[in-house]
């Protein structure tokens, strides 16, 4: 028997909370960040012994980020608008030692059952969202305490996550489900009108396809889902979502932000402006169309602008490292099935995270952050399932 991380309190308490992280990412800020609060300080108590057991590589990698993203902060060109950092950040770090010590006290049907709340919970989101569109109250689909753009890369994330999800029944119950689930989460993504992630989940798809994660029977049902949402959509279309596929060459201004990037890479390469100094170290904001504009729109440029190549560094060693993790765990025999499945989706959910930082951002996002950090942790407890496997 497998003696996994021993908690002062029950699974019953810790699947709960986890379960209300799960499903409050952009439900609601204030209930996300109260759980993440609430199992920080559980994590506080418990006996040093276990926090040493479960410590691992990738929560290393996190905080060595966060030292150096720390020392950038002090050392920063505008001292005000990067201390921000200090309590915007903050909750990151503090989930990235908490939720992977309670993944590691679950057992592995608890671990599997949390994955398929984060992606039924974003399902709920998802209606919400696209219904908020659709009846005309937002101009991109969104939830009540989120941007379109944490919407979408929220979605992006559980879409990519279910498509890999370890499926083992393949009744018509359960393929009719999934085509349920899949089709309500990418039309949350379609409108929310954020092209890149648009392209990234049809990419993901047909990934999917290729590699029969999708069998015929729910192919075909699928088809007859999407042909019935576009004889919806012809009832009553969307300017907006015309207005997006006219301009789909249009840049959003990044074609300025690439210009600026260039003017200024050379001046601080080390440790960067400073987080959050956009605003202030940006040469050309005037040319922006869009006057609120407040960030690099890319993960990359953003780390390297806020915190030099000491913090890109660090920032693509750890990425370096989620991935790394996840294809040893895929491809070692030792791994159980359904949690290589399970690796697999959390490794195409974090590669979409990837690809969507190339136009947008996770790593310094507050809601997006904190999903890449649940993610990533279902990574530490398959490895701290196959380092017991292998000493036992």
């Amino acid at each position: 028997m497998i003696m996994l991380i021993k908690s002062r309190y029950s699974e019953r308490i810790i699947f709960t909370l986890l379960s209300l992280l799960a499903i409050s990412f952009v439900l609601s800020l204030f209930v996300m960040q109260l759980a993440a609060a609430i199992i920080f300080i559980l994590w506080l108590t418990e006996r040093i012994e276990e926090k040493k057991k479960a410590f691992d590589i990738i929560t290393s990698f996190i905080l060595i980020f966060g030292l150096v993203r720390l020392i950038t902060i002090f050392l920063s060109e505008y001292p005000q608008s990067s201390y921000e950092s200090l309590y915007k950040e903050a909750l990151f770090y503090t989930s990235a030692v908490a939720i992977p010590f309670y993944l590691k006290s679950l057992e592995k049907k608890k671990v599997l059952e949390l994955m398929f709340v984060f992606i039924l919970g974003a399902a709920i989101i998802s209606i919400i969202g696209s219904t908020r569109f659709f009846i005309g109250e937002v101009e991109r689909a969104q939830s009540f305490t989120s941007s379109y753009t944490v919407f979408s890369g929220y979605l992006l994330t559980a879409f990519v996550s279910a498509l890999f999800y370890p499926k083992k029944d393949k009744s018509f119950n359960q393929i009719f489900l999934w085509s349920i689930i899949y089709s309500i989460l990418f039309l949350g993504i379609l409108t929310s009108l954020g092209r890149a992630n648009i392209a990234i989940a049809i990419l993901f798809f047909i990934i999917s396809l290729v590699l029969k994660q999708i069998p015929l029977k729910q192919f075909i049902l699928l088809t007859i889902i999407i042909a019935i949402g576009f004889i919806i959509y012809s009832v009553r279309p969307s300017e907006t979502i015309g207005q997006r596929v006219e301009n789909i060459t249009y840049l959003s201004d990044r074609d300025i932000i690439w210009q600026g990037a260039k003017e200024i890479s050379l001046k601080h390469p080390l440790f960067g402006f400073g987080p959050r100094t956009f605003q202030q170290a940006f040469p050309f904001k005037e040319k922006f169309a869009d006057k609120g504009i407040g960030g690099w729109h890319n993960d990359f440029l953003q780390i390297y602008f806020e915190s030099g190549l000491f913090g890109l560094i660090s920032f693509i060693l750890l990425l370096y490292l989620v991935i790394k993790t996840s294809i040893s765990q895929i491809r070692n025999k030792k791994t159980d099935t359904e949690l290589k499945f399970l690796s697999a989706s959390v490794l195409a959910s974090v590669i979409s995270l990837i690809l969507s930082a190339m136009v947008a951002g996770f790593i310094t996002s507050v809601v997006l952050s904190i999903v890449f950090v649940f993610l990533i942790s279902f990574l530490s407890r398959i490895d701290f399932e196959l380092h017991l496997t292998q000493i036992n």
